[in-house]
């Protein structure tokens, strides 16, 4: 059996809601249940919270760190107190990302809610070579979101890129478990 893959499981961030966190949250479940890979920031806070049920973690990680992160108010309270809220909680959150993202070799992305930090996101993967899973069911997009800069990654970067049309989210497992068992290089292909 090969090594878990270390994923950055990504979508909407502080302003999700249901189909964003539904999909983050089965993607962390598939990751933990086959052992074929895991979530970097999920495995991060389940040593912090190791008493936490796993889909109730899963869920809570969905939300901005400075919700649950234990190291926050610290932070907010010393070197943080040089900024406003916005810019010391963006700090203090891009510092962890960074970390979640140097450490995963794959990205799981949810497209339906996508905002600009998804899209930075997904580029800093693409640009480092690293391969993308991304979903997304036009019926669903949220309004303003265009599905041609969806479909540009794919062609942009046809060898990283995987663009699923997620019309039957009974088919997760199956799509997720298939992308990790291959290789980067046949992870390149549009299924409609």
């Amino acid at each position: 059996m090969q090594d878990p893959i270390p994923c950055y499981v990504s979508g909407k961030g502080m302003f999700a809601s249901h189909p964003t966190w539904s999909f983050k949250t089965r993607v962390i479940e598939i990751l933990e249940s086959t052992g074929l890979g895991y979530d970097t920031r999920y495995r991060y806070y389940a040593t912090l919270f190791p008493e936490r049920p796993r889909a109730e973690l899963a869920r809570l990680i969905c939300d901005p760190m400075e919700y649950y992160d234990p190291d926050w108010p610290a932070y907010r309270s010393g070197p943080g107190t040089a900024y406003d809220e916005t810019e010391a909680a963006t700090r203090f959150m891009l510092e962890r990302d960074h970390r979640f993202i140097d450490e995963a070799e794959r990205a799981i992305v949810a497209f339906d809610e996508a905002g600009l930090g998804t899209g930075i996101n997904c580029m800093r993967f693409l640009t480092t070579g690293r391969p993308l899973l991304g979903f997304y069911d036009p019926d669903r997009l949220a309004p303003g979101l265009n599905p041609s800069n969806i479909l540009q990654l794919a062609l942009d970067y046809p060898g990283l890129v995987t663009l699923e049309r997620q019309a039957d989210p009974a088919r997760l497992a199956e799509i997720v478990c298939a992308w990790l068992g291959a290789g980067p290089e046949t992870a390149s292909t549009r299924r409609e």
